[in-house]
């Protein structure tokens, strides 16, 4: 069973009056979570003072480029201004910006910085990401406990990747006991939501039996939810469930087309079975050729 889980410089003027301000908002109260990073350097052109809500707006016009032309370090700009007197959407779109590079230097650390401010005041996006960031050390030390406790309060909200990943947490026992009824019933919720991993791990928690009633017609359920939106795994699972019959009827013709679905989006194990359905002639005329090619494939990752 394989479970799947899911990231300018200010005028010399005004650094001294920010730095200030956000030495008196870190000192407000105590966070309930370790914090990620002391204030990062600010994108260029952002001058704070001016009205958040017009700010955050025009960032985003910036950052689709509607009604302008796309800029990126201009979106950054107006985030930043907007997200030092608190706009939770400018953070977080901040933060965004510092993962990917786009229009500020990359910087994880930064990336945090921001998505904790958007997070402590509730965006479900934000402690997602931060959930993220503690899970696979991007600009944190590692950390599945406090991982576990930013993916527990997006979940809370109904944030289907968060759920999906508190989910594997508590399948792995990472950061949290592990519960396979807990898991079972994140999976549930996040693939109500058409979450894609979430559908592919519930099917396998069905096919397994793990915190549900082993189900197969369940299993091959979900794994079609997952496989119809392009989920290589649930493609692989889903390949393998009409090859032996469980849950569905018998048919090779269409385990080979699940297979050949997700071999073609590199899938190791669907690489093998369909190499190997060519070399036997399983559903497909038998083919030496193509058959070697996909068993290369699957040898040489």
């Amino acid at each position: 069973m394989e479970i799947a889980v899911g990231r300018r410089n200010l005028r010399s003027s005004n650094v001294s009056a920010l730095s200030v301000f956000l030495l008196l908002l870190s000192g407000c109260a105590m966070p309930l979570f370790p914090q990620t990073s002391s204030t990062p350097p600010a994108p260029a052109g952002a001058v704070p003072g001016g009205n958040p809500d017009a700010e955050n707006s025009l960032g985003m016009a910036f950052y689709e480029g509607r009604g302008v032309p796309r800029d990126f370090a201009k979106a950054a700009a107006n985030f930043e201004s907007a997200a030092v007197q608190g706009s939770e959407n400018s953070q977080y779109m901040l933060a965004t910006l510092y993962m990917s590079g786009k229009g500020v230097t990359q910087s994880y650390p930064s990336a945090d910085y921001w998505f904790e401010k958007a997070a402590d005041q509730g965006n479900a996006d934000a402690q997602n990401d931060l959930g993220d960031a503690y899970t696979y050390g991007t600009g944190v030390a590692p950390n599945d406990a406090t991982a576990a406790g930013w993916y527990q309060r997006a979940a809370d909200q109904g944030n289907a990747d968060a759920q999906n990943s508190l989910g594997f947490d508590y399948n792995a026992g990472k950061g949290v006991p592990q519960d396979y009824g807990k898991a079972a019933d994140l999976f549930r919720r996040a693939a109500a939501q058409g979450n894609s991993k979430a559908e592919h791990n519930l099917g396998d928690y069905y096919a397994s039996g793990l915190g549900v009633q082993q189900n197969y017609s369940q299993a091959v359920y979900w794994w079609q939810q997952a496989a119809n939106q392009g989920n290589s795994a649930a493609q692989n699972n889903l390949g393998n469930a009409y090859h032996i019959g469980e849950g569905v009827q018998q048919n090779d013709g269409t385990a080979v087309y699940w297979w050949r679905l997700a071999a073609n989006q590199g899938n190791v194990p669907a690489e093998y079975s369909l190499g190997n359905a060519y070399s036997l002639g399983q559903g497909v005329h038998p083919d030496a050729e193509i058959a070697a090619y996909w068993l290369m494939l699957a040898a040489n990752p």
